[in-house]
């Protein structure tokens, strides 16, 4: 009885598996619509936020937790000119479209590598 039932769980998780990997497709062909950012800026974007929450959570200005929101009043959307409707239904159309998000990520990723490799050299040649 627990065998069968172990094997129809099994057989829905592998159903399911195969649904979503033949939604991604091939995203190389989607055109991203008009309201939605474009991969250079969303990831410009998700940057900007990276590095605000990492400043928060750092806490580089030794504020007290209760004042937290105030100290840390910068806010990437606002600066940039972006609503938070359009910055949601970006997160909302790149997650349809793993491949893209996956492109969105890597630069992410890059840009934030680029930036701490630039910041250790800073740190070493003071150093000296």
């Amino acid at each position: 009885m627990k065998t069968t039932k172990s094997f129809k769980i099994l057989g829905f998780l592998l159903s399911l598996l195969v649904l979503l990997g033949s939604c991604s497709g091939d995203n190389k062909s989607v055109s991203i619509p008009d309201h939605i950012l474009s991969k250079e800026k969303y990831a410009d974007v998700l940057v900007s936020l990276a590095l605000t929450e990492s400043a928060a959570n750092l806490n580089i200005k030794n504020v007290k937790i209760e004042k937290l929101d105030s100290a840390y009043s910068f806010d990437p959307l606002k600066e940039k000119k972006i609503s938070r409707a359009q910055f949601d239904s970006t997160a909302s159309f790149y997650s349809e479209h793993p491949d893209l998000y996956k492109e969105v990520y890597d630069e992410v990723l890059k840009r934030l590598s680029e930036m701490e490799s630039k910041r250790k050299v800073i740190i070493d040649s003071v150093k000296k």
